[in-house]
C-alpha cells in the first residue's frame, strides 16, 4: 500500500478541505446536476439531530481520541431545576427563557464544535455498546485502519474517499438508521443511493490495490431496542451501482465543459411519470365471483 495514496493519518479537518470530487457529493448527480452543482455551491444543509447522532456515533466507535476535538455535549438544560418559567413555575420543557439563553451561551463557548444534547450522547454509547457486544462485528472493527483516506480518478476527475473501516480485503461503513430491518433498511439504502457511494469507494481501492473488495455494512438503531446487523452488499449490486457511477461523472464533465445544469428532467420539455410495479395492479387481481355470488343472493 502507498502511503502516499492512501492513508489513515489525515484528520478530518484536513480531509474537507482536499479539493476532489467525493461520493457524498457525487451522489446528488443522481437527482440532477442542477442539485449537483448547488451542493458544490452552497455544501451540505445544516446538520439534522439525527445527522449530529449519526457522525457522533461514528467519532466515538471509530475515532474516540477524536470525538472531543469535533464534538461537546450539552447538558439537559430543559431538566435543570433552574428551568423555570417567567412566573417561577418549574418546567421541562425547551420554551423556556432560560432554556434559551443556557443554549445560547452553551454554543457561544463551543463555537467550532458539533453539539449533541447529553441523552443524545448516551444513546450513542449505547449503540456503540451493543456493536462492541457482537464478536464479528468488534472483530471487524478491532482488525481495520479506521477512517481511511483513499485517492484516485474516475473518467479523468480527481477524486477521493473516507473509508470507516478498510482492512486486507473488506471494505466496511457503519449505518445509523432508524431500522435495521431487512425490508425497511433495503429501502432507506436504495432511498440513498448508499450502493452508489460504496461502489465510489470500491473502485478507488481498486486503483490503488488491486482485485475486488467485499463490501459489508454495519447497521445501527441509536433508539428503540438499539438493533444491529452486519450486512455483505452483493457485488452485482456494487456493479449496477458503478454504471450509475460512471454516468453521473460523465454527466457532471458536460455540464463543466458547457456550463448548463438541467434539473431532473435532463434539459427536456417533459419527462414520463415512473410509476412503481405496485401501484400498477390489474384489475385481474380482484376476485369478481365473489362479487356476483353476493349479488345474485341479493337477488334473491
Amino acid at each position: 500500500m502507498s502511503t502516499e495514496v492512501i492513508t489513515d493519518k489525515i484528520p478530518w479537518d484536513e480531509y474537507v478541505t482536499i479539493k476532489r470530487m467525493n461520493p457524498s457529493t457525487l451522489v446528488a448527480g443522481c437527482k440532477s446536476m442542477l442539485s449537483l452543482r448547488n451542493l458544490i455551491r452552497e455544501g451540505f444543509r445544516e446538520e439534522t439531530n439525527a445527522m449530529r447522532m449519526g457522525s457522533g456515533a461514528h467519532a466515538l466507535l471509530l475515532e474516540p481520541q477524536e470525538f472531543c476535538n469535533r464534538f461537546c455535549v450539552m447538558p439537559d438544560f430543559h431538566l435543570s431545576p433552574d428551568n423555570v418559567t417567567g412566573k417561577g413555575v418549574p418546567s421541562q420543557t425547551r420554551t423556556t427563557d432560560w432554556y434559551k439563553k443556557e443554549v445560547a451561551l452553551f454554543a457561544q463557548e463551543n463555537p467550532y464544535k458539533t453539539i449533541i444534547g447529553q441523552t443524545q450522547y448516551n444513546q450513542c454509547l449505547r449503540a456503540i455498546e451493543s456493536i462492541w457486544a457482537r464478536p464479528k462485528m468488534a472483530e471487524l472493527v478491532q482488525s481495520s485502519g479506521k477512517e481511511v483516506t483513499v485517492y484516485g480518478e474516475i473518467c479523468g476527475v480527481e477524486c477521493k474517499g473516507r473509508l470507516d473501516l478498510l482492512n486486507m480485503d473488506t471494505i466496511a461503513d457503519l449505518k445509523t438508521t432508524p431500522n435495521v430491518h431487512k425490508k425497511a433498511f433495503g429501502r432507506i439504502f436504495s432511498n440513498l443511493n448508499y450502493a452508489f457511494k460504496l461502489a465510489f469507494y470500491r473502485e478507488l481501492l481498486r486503483q490503488n490495490w488491486g482485485g475486488v473488495f467485499e463490501v459489508k455494512l454495519i447497521t445501527q438503531e441509536l433508539t428503540g431496542d438499539f438493533d444491529n446487523a452486519l450486512v455483505p452488499v452483493p457485488a452485482i449490486v456494487l456493479d449496477n451501482a458503478w454504471d450509475k457511477v460512471v454516468e453521473v461523472m460523465q454527466a457532471y464533465k458536460r455540464c463543466l465543459e458547457t456550463n448548463t445544469w438541467p434539473g431532473v428532467d435532463g434539459g427536456k420539455d417533459h419527462y414520463e411519470l415512473d410509476i412503481p410495479n405496485w401501484a400498477m395492479e390489474g384489475d385481474e387481481e380482484f376476485d369478481w365471483s365473489s362479487t356476483a355470488e353476493a349479488t345474485e343472493v341479493g337477488e334473491l
